[in-house]
This record gives C-alpha cells, structure tokens and sequence, in this order.
C-alpha cells in the first residue's frame, strides 16, 4: 500500500516540479499555482518527492518500518 501512496505522490510531485507554471494553472484544480510563486509550486513538489522516498526507502533499505507512517503524516496537505 506505501508503494501506491508513494507512486501517486511521485507522480503529482514531478508535474509540479517539471511543468511550467502556466502548465499548472490550466489543469482541473490547478488554480491555486496562480496564487503562489513559481518558486512555491517547486518546493510543494519537492516536499511530495521526499515523502514519497520516506514511504518506500525504509523497505528497500531494509530499516525500521516506523518511518513510514512518520512520512505518510508529514505528506499530508
């Protein structure tokens, strides 16, 4: 289940990291980019890779599971 959680969080995090802003402004309930910097939309996308790597590096890395509930909370917006 993290590792669903994990791609829907990559996926959504990568388009606001890589497409333009105005990209961003055009897609269903993506109005909220024009109320923020471009700089903004960039760290909110940021901050869904590395809660994506917080759900699925602590299986690949074979440490304590009690990081991934951690990373799943601070993923939430």
């Amino acid at each position: 289940m993290a590792g669903l959680v994990a791609v829907v969080f990559l996926t959504g995090s990568a388009t606001k990291l890589f497409a333009p802003k105005e990209k961003l402004a055009v897609l269903p309930a993506g109005g909220w980019v024009e109320d923020v910097s471009a700089g903004a939309v960039k760290a909110v996308g940021a901050a869904g890779v590395l809660t994506a790597m917080g759900l699925i590096l602590p299986a690949v890395l074979e440490i304590t599971q009690a990081l991934v509930p951690l990373a799943a909370t601070g993923g939430v917006r």
